[in-house]
C-alpha cells in the first residue's frame, strides 16, 4: 500500500512539480482511499520527504555496483530520471522543506567513498568534491536546456559532452598541499 502511494506521488510529482499534487490526487492516482495517504504518511509535505528518501535510496542502488568515480559520474549523467529528480528536489527546497529532513544522502555517501577509493584521502576535500559533482548534476537536471539555448549551442550534444568533460575533470584536479603532496 505505501509503496503504490510512493509510486503515485513519484508519477505525479514528477510531471507537475511537488507542490502542484494534492494528496487526494495522489489517492486517485495509487486508487486508494484518501484517508489512508494520510493515515501513512500525514501531509503533503510528509509524502514528498518519503518520496525524496526514496529517490536517494535508488540513487545510491543505481550506483552501488560502479567501479570508480568515473563510472558513477556517467551514471549519474545518463540517469534516465536526472531532470525529473532534480526538478523535484529543488522544487521541494524552494517550497521551504529542510534539507536535513529530505534524506540521508546515501547517493552522496556513495560518491564520497568511490572518491576515497579513487585516492582522495583528504576528507574536507573529499566531500567538497562530491558536493561540486552533485552541483553540476542537479543543476544540469534543472537548468541544462535553459543554459544550452542561452549559451546559443549549435550543437547541443557536443556542449553536453564538453560539461560531462569537465564534471569529470573535478574528481582529477587536486591541489597540491604546501610541500608538493597532493590531496
Amino acid at each position: 500500500m505505501r509503496e503504490s502511494i510512493l509510486d503515485a506521488a513519484i508519477r505525479l510529482m514528477g510531471e507537475r512539480g511537488s507542490t502542484d499534487v494534492a494528496l487526494r490526487e495522489i489517492a486517485r492516482e495509487a486508487n486508494v482511499n484518501h484517508g489512508l495517504v494520510h493515515r501513512h504518511f500525514g501531509t503533503r509535505q510528509d509524502v514528498l520527504i518519503a518520496v525524496l528518501r526514496r529517490q536517494s535510496e535508488v540513487g545510491a542502488d543505481f550506483l552501488r555496483d560502479a567501479e570508480n568515480i568515473h563510472a558513477a559520474i556517467d551514471r549519474l549523467w545518463e540517469h534516465p530520471k536526472m531532470a525529473e529528480n532534480s526538478k523535484l528536489v529543488a522544487s521541494a527546497l524552494l517550497g521551504g522543506v529542510e534539507p536535513e529532513s529530505i534524506a540521508p544522502g546515501h547517493a552522496f555517501r556513495r560518491l564520497e567513498q568511490l572518491l576515497e577509493a579513487d585516492d582522495c584521502t583528504d576528507e574536507d576535500r573529499r566531500a567538497a568534491t562530491a558536493v561540486a559533482i552533485s552541483c553540476l548534476i542537479l543543476g544540469w537536471g534543472i537548468f541544462g536546456e535553459y543554459l544550452t539555448a542561452n549559451a546559443g549551442a549549435k550543437h547541443p550534444e557536443r556542449l553536453r559532452a564538453q560539461v560531462l568533460e569537465i564534471l569529470h575533470g573535478l574528481s582529477r584536479d587536486r591541489p597540491n598541499r604546501p610541500g608538493g603532496q597532493a590531496v
